[in-house]
């Protein structure tokens, strides 16, 4: 595949976790892990970091990938995307995020083949559909509703869709409603990842702190597609912890 483009977005400073993509998993950083996932991918031409950050730029390149610096300017890993877009050639860049260490490679190739087969879509997605009742009242699991087309109508850190008769009368739902969370992967044509940066952003994105939803609240669709392996993000130092519990490390 030609000019597909896989981009990691790597920044040091994090509000909740900072430096968290460099904290080892077993032998490797949750930043290698996400690299080694990422190549698994049979869609990819090439695999970049993006960082602002020399101390990541030369972890990076400890393990031999390619490393595009960015601005310390960027507001979200979409916006660092954008500006390895402008610097290098490619037809389709593909976001892929620093902190899900075990990336299916299902999640970057089925939302690229879907952008593939399909010229109109802009921007695809994965999802994969939520197995534990703990992770509904997650904040940290992104929910995502679609229309009937698979367009995403919404992207939360609440429970979305709300299944108010069960609640209303007591009775146990989990199982008998189906609920999807996001996968960190973001699939772009170049010229609306270049626009997308120029987008201004609306009260949705930052009460949720979703860069998903500048897209959404801008008019423009994005297309998901679902997977049916998941996908772990760490967001706080307990994800980290209960991950090397559960035997990752």
């Amino acid at each position: 595949m030609k000019g597909i483009i896989g981009v990691i977005p790597a920044r040091y400073q994090s509000e909740r976790f900072c430096g968290k993509v460099l904290q080892k998993i077993g032998n490797i950083t949750i930043l290698e892990s996400v690299y080694q996932h990422a190549k698994k991918a049979k869609t990819l031409e090439k695999l970049i970091i993006a960082t602002d950050s020399e101390f990541i730029a030369n972890h990076a390149r400890s393990f031999g990938a390619e490393v595009v610096f960015t601005s310390s300017n960027c507001t979200c890993g979409s916006e660092r995307v954008a500006e390895v877009a402008e610097k290098i050639p490619g037809r389709i860049f593909v976001n892929i995020q620093a902190d899900e260490p075990f990336v299916p490679d299902e999640a970057i190739d089925k939302p690229v083949a879907e952008m593939l087969k399909d010229k109109k879509i802009l921007c695809s997605t994965p999802v994969t559909k939520i197995r534990t009742e703990q992770e509904l009242y997650n904040p940290n699991i992104t929910k995502v509703v679609t229309d009937k087309n698979g367009f995403a109508l919404f992207f939360s850190g609440s429970l979305i869709p709300f299944p108010r008769s069960y609640f209303n009368r007591d009775i146990p739902f989990f199982g008998k409603v189906e609920f999807f969370k996001h996968i960190g992967v973001y699939v772009f044509r170049k010229n609306f990842i270049l626009k997308f940066k120029k987008l201004p952003s609306g009260q949705l994105e930052k009460f949720e702190q979703l860069e998903q939803l500048r897209i959404l609240e801008n008019g423009y669709k994005i297309k998901v597609v679902v997977i049916s392996k998941d996908s772990i993000s760490i967001d706080t130092v307990e994800d980290l912890k209960r991950l090397k519990v559960a035997g990752h490390d």
